[in-house]
């Protein structure tokens, strides 16, 4: 029976340790060796478990977060009623949400690392090259796990902001982009760099303009836009940073139609880095709360970038972007505007928004992209 308990420790399979977690007592083998203290800290993962596996320990106590409530099932009696797929699915289900927990707080130290190198750059201070490579690696290393990237990127809107999470978000993005056109090493870093600094001008930026609810007047909606200028500003004069870098930062609002902004540049006249960023940081914009507007959900942005952004963003890099992520979505629970709750099991290439779903208990398939269907919509991700 299932019971939702407050205590100092919980039981896990091994499967689910995540780095960081703690163990609650030792760790004993069937000879009576302590394999493993109390206390210990996980590190290595791997490591762990194949030590624990190697002596067919299979679950282990670790200690509980403050304020971590805790959902204790009874595995016997579900063995016993030979609910194996129900305890396969609650293992796996608690891997992910320790996997997220870690995660989180990963993510929450670099944005701390960020925003202290970016107050640094705005004072005109020294900062090096190995300190700002230091936060990508971080921010990079925080999404390596068993669960996708942009998933995880939807577990963390909470803590996204105008600023700091943004420009991690968008990097992480570009990055992914970046791989999925098989750019050389050398230009993904370059790509990363600048996807890291599009937005260190906001720092020039009122807040209350930045943060305002109303539609913005010319002149507030002018200076906002002059954050691109002031980013490239505060960055051209640091040595490491190199020309692509630079010109990335400064123009990764303009758009192909001349639409754009700060030089109503068109077509090829946007370098390919700028191109990049662009499509990362309008994805991540659309699917970010903001104070003027609440955060569409992923295939929501899809769309939008499919219908609203095809004369403004590149359409060879923005359609492997699209392609590229719709399928990372696949295995995703999703609700319903009926309330009711489903899976994602297919993408089509074609109207990449409207997938194909499993319900959930059920079983049903239900094809979006179908007329008969046309009243479903996705509203949220789980």
């Amino acid at each position: 029976m299932d019971d939702i308990l407050k205590r100092e420790y919980k039981e896990i399979a091994i499967d689910a340790l995540v780095q960081g977690m703690r163990l609650y007592d030792d760790v004993i083998n069937q000879f009576g060796n302590v394999l493993i203290p109390a206390k210990t800290e996980i590190a290595n993962v791997e490591k762990i478990k194949n030590l624990l596996e190697h002596h067919n320990i299979a679950r282990v106590k670790v200690v509980v977060k403050e304020d971590e409530v805790v959902e204790e099932l009874d595995y016997d009696k579900m063995e016993e009623n030979g609910d194996y797929t129900k305890i396969e699915e609650k293992l796996i289900e608690l891997k992910i949400q320790e996997e997220i927990a870690s995660f989180r707080q990963r993510f929450k130290d670099t944005q701390d690392s960020v925003q202290k190198g970016f107050e640094m750059i705005l004072k005109g201070g020294s900062v090096s090259k190995d300190e700002i490579k230091s936060n990508i690696n971080k921010t990079l290393e925080s999404f390596q796990g068993s669960i996708n990237v942009f998933q995880l990127l939807e577990k963390m809107k909470d803590l996204d902001d105008i600023t700091y999470a943004h420009s991690q978000n968008v990097m992480v993005i570009s990055h992914s982009i970046g791989k999925w056109l098989d750019l050389k090493d050398e230009l993904i870093q370059s790509l990363v760099l600048s996807a890291m600094l599009i937005d260190v001008g906001k720092m020039k930026v009122s807040s209350d303009i930045l943060n305002k609810k109303q539609r913005l007047t010319d002149d507030e909606l002018l200076e906002c836009h002059n954050h691109t200028v002031y980013s490239y500003e505060m960055i051209k004069s640091y040595d490491f940073i190199n020309n692509d870098i630079k010109q990335a930062v400064l123009l990764h609002h303009e758009r192909i139609d001349g639409s754009g902004y700060p030089l109503r540049l068109k077509g090829d006249k946007i370098p390919l880095l700028a191109k990049i960023v662009a499509i990362a940081d309008v994805y991540n914009a659309l699917t970010s709360q903001r104070p003027y507007r609440n955060k569409k959900s992923p295939f929501e942005a899809i769309k939008i970038l499919e219908t609203e952004y095809r004369d403004k963003l590149d359409l060879k890099i923005m359609y492997v972007f699209l392609n590229r992520i719709g399928n990372c979505f696949i295995g995703q629970k999703i609700k319903l505007n009926d309330g009711r709750i489903a899976e994602i099991v297919y993408v089509a290439k074609q109207n990449i928004y409207r997938p194909v779903v499993k319900l959930q208990g059920e079983g049903e398939l239900i094809d979006l992209n179908i007329p008969q269907n046309a009243q479903i919509e996705i509203v949220d991700f789980i």
